[in-house]
C-alpha cells in the first residue's frame, strides 16, 4: 500500500470517527444555531479537519503521541464550548467520553501484532530453510502489513460505533443527566487516564534504541486489549446503570406526584361532601322558615306583593348547590375547585361544563376520571396564564365537554393558549412550563395511563390558538 493510499485510507476513517461524534453530540447537546440537524455536523467536520491537517501536514507526533491527545482534546472541547448549549460539564462529559472510547478502540484491537508477529516469524522459517524465496518472503510480509493495518483499523472503527451507539441508546433523560452529569464523567475520565498510562509506559529507550513492552513482556499483547475491552463495557455498563437509576428516581418522582394529587382529590371529595350537607341541611331550614314567613304573610294580606315575593324564593333556594354538577362527586369536586382557582387568578376567563356528563361512565373509576380533570384543568390554567402574560387583553376560556361513540366515553378539555407549542427532548409530550424541571410531562403521563387502562388513549389537537385534549375510554 503506497503512502498516498494509506493516507487516504486513514481519512476515510477520520471521515467515519468524526460521524461517530455527531451522533454522540447530537443525542445529549442542542446546536447553538436554529438548524441543528445541519449545524450538529460541526463537530465531525472538526475531527475531520485536524485529521486532514495532520495526515496533509505529515506531523510527527500524529497519531500516536500524547500530543496528539492533548491537541484533539482541547480542540474538541472548544469547538463544544461555542457550538453547542448546555453546561460547561455536559460538554466536557461528551468530549471525555468521546475520547475514551476512541483511544481504548485503538488499544483493543492489539492482540492482532501478536498474530502479525507469529505470521512474521513463520514465514522467516520458510525463507531460512529455503522453501520460501526472497521475493515471494518481501511480497507476504508486505500483503501480512496490508492485513494488519486493514483489519487493526476496521476492528478499532467498528468497536468505536458499538459502544457510541450503546450510549446514545441508553441516553433517555435529558434533564436529570444534566443535573447530575459528574457520576457519568468520572468512568471515561478514568479510561482516559489508563489510556494515557499506557501511552506512557508502551515505548522505552535503552541504550538509544526504542525498546515497546510488547518486546520486554509478550504476555502484555494480550493483557493490554482484554484491559481496553473491559474498561469499555464497564464505561458503558456504568452509563446504563445510571440511566437506570435515572428512570427509577422518574417513576418515584411521578408516583409522588400522583400520590399528591390522590391525596388532594380525597380532601377536596370530602370538603365536597360537607358543602353538599350544609346546603342540604340549610335548604330544609330554608324552606321550612319561609313556609312559617308565607303562611304568615298571607294570613296578614293575601295575594300581596310580599307573598309573592317569597313565591319567588324558592326556585333561588333551589339553587344553593354546586355550581358544577356532572353528576360524579369526584369530578364535581375537581372541576369545581379548579374552576375557582382560574377565576382567581384569570380574571374575566369564560369557564363552561355545561356539556360534561360522568354519572352514566359506570365502567371508570372515580378516582380515575378526577386524576384526568384534574392534570387536565392544571395544564389548561397554566395555558391560559401564560397567554395572559404575554396578551394581557386577550380572551381566554376553558371548556370541558362529554360524548359517547358506541362504548366509548370521550372526555374534552379546550382552553385558549399562546399558539406556541414545544416538545420535550425526546419525547412526543408537550414541554411544561412549571418551574420544577422533575414535573415536567408528568401529567399528560398520568393522563395517558388512566385513559390506558380502559382501553383507550389521549390526543393533543391544535386549532388555531385552541388547545384540545381529548380522552378516550371504554365506558361500559
Amino acid at each position: 500500500m503506497t503512502d498516498w493510499m494509506r493516507q487516504m485510507f486513514m481519512l476515510a476513517l477520520a471521515v467515519f470517527e468524526g460521524f461517530c461524534a455527531y451522533r454522540l453530540f447530537q443525542a445529549f447537546a442542542l446546536p447553538r444555531l436554529n438548524q441543528p440537524r445541519r449545524s450538529a455536523v460541526v463537530i465531525g467536520v472538526v475531527w475531520v479537519l485536524y485529521h486532514g491537517v495532520c495526515l496533509w501536514g505529515n506531523w510527527a507526533f500524529y497519531p500516536s503521541s500524547l500530543w496528539n491527545l492533548a491537541v484533539y482534546l482541547c480542540l474538541l472541547f472548544a469547538a463544544a464550548l461555542v457550538w453547542y448549549q448546555g453546561s460547561v460539564l455536559l460538554k466536557l462529559f461528551l468530549v471525555v467520553q468521546f475520547a475514551a472510547i476512541h483511544e481504548l478502540s485503538i488499544w483493543a484491537p492489539n492482540s492482532l501484532l501478536a498474530v502479525h508477529s507469529v505470521v512474521i516469524e513463520f514465514l522467516g522459517n520458510g525463507m531460512k530453510h529455503e522453501w520460501l524465496s526472497v521475493s515471494a518472503f518481501m511480497s507476504l510480509i508486505s500483503i501480512s502489513n496490508v492485513g494488519l493495518f486493514l483489519s487493526v483499523a476496521v476492528l478499532r472503527e467498528g468497536i468505536t460505533y458499538f459502544f457510541i451507539r450503546r450510549i446514545v441508546k441508553a441516553y433517555r433523560f435529558p434533564r436529570r443527566f444534566e443535573k447530575n452529569v459528574l457520576p457519568y464523567l468520572l468512568p471515561a475520565a478514568a479510561s482516559i487516564l489508563i489510556a494515557v498510562m499506557l501511552r506512557v509506559l508502551m515505548i522505552e529507550v535503552e541504550n538509544n534504541m526504542p525498546v515497546t513492552l510488547y518486546t520486554r513482556y509478550p504476555l502484555i499483547a494480550a493483557l493490554i486489549p482484554v484491559l481496553a475491552v473491559i474498561l469499555l463495557f464497564s464505561n458503558s455498563f456504568s452509563f446504563e446503570l445510571f440511566q437506570k437509576m435515572a428512570a427509577f428516581e422518574e417513576q418515584r418522582t411521578e408516583k409522588l406526584v400522583l400520590e399528591s394529587q390522590v391525596s388532594g382529590l380525597q380532601n377536596s371529595i370530602a370538603e365536597m361532601e360537607s358543602l353538599y350537607d350544609s346546603v342540604r341541611s340549610v335548604k330544609h331550614d330554608m324552606k321550612n322558615h319561609l313556609l312559617v314567613l308565607r303562611t304568615l304573610v298571607h294570613e296578614q294580606s293575601p295575594g300581596g306583593e310580599a307573598e309573592q315575593y317569597l313565591e319567588n324564593l324558592y326556585p333561588l333556594i333551589e339553587q344553593m348547590d354546586a355550581q358544577i354538577r356532572t353528576g360524579n362527586p369526584v369530578a364535581d369536586a375537581v372541576v369545581n375547585a379548579k374552576f375557582q382557582y382560574a377565576k382567581k387568578v384569570i380574571p374575566n376567563i369564560r369557564l363552561d361544563a355545561g356539556d360534561l356528563l360522568v354519572s352514566n361512565v359506570v365502567a371508570v373509576k372515580a378516582f380515575d376520571i378526577g386524576i384526568i380533570l384534574s392534570n387536565a384543568l392544571d395544564n389548561a390554567v397554566e395555558a391560559c396564564q401564560r397567554l395572559c402574560r404575554k396578551e394581557p387583553d386577550a380572551e381566554t376560556q376553558i371548556v370541558l365537554r362529554s360524548f359517547w361513540k358506541g362504548n366509548m366515553y370521550f372526555l374534552e378539555i379546550e382552553n385558549s393558549f399562546d399558539g406556541c407549542i414545544e416538545r420535550e427532548p425526546d419525547s412526543e409530550y408537550l414541554r411544561s412550563m412549571k418551574p420544577e424541571p422533575d414535573e415536567h410531562g408528568i401529567g399528560l403521563k398520568n393522563i395517558r395511563a388512566c385513559a390506558q387502562k380502559y382501553s383507550g388513549d389521549m390526543d393533543c389537537i391544535v386549532k388555531g390558538r385552541r388547545f384540545i385534549l381529548s380522552v378516550m375510554m371504554r365506558g361500559k
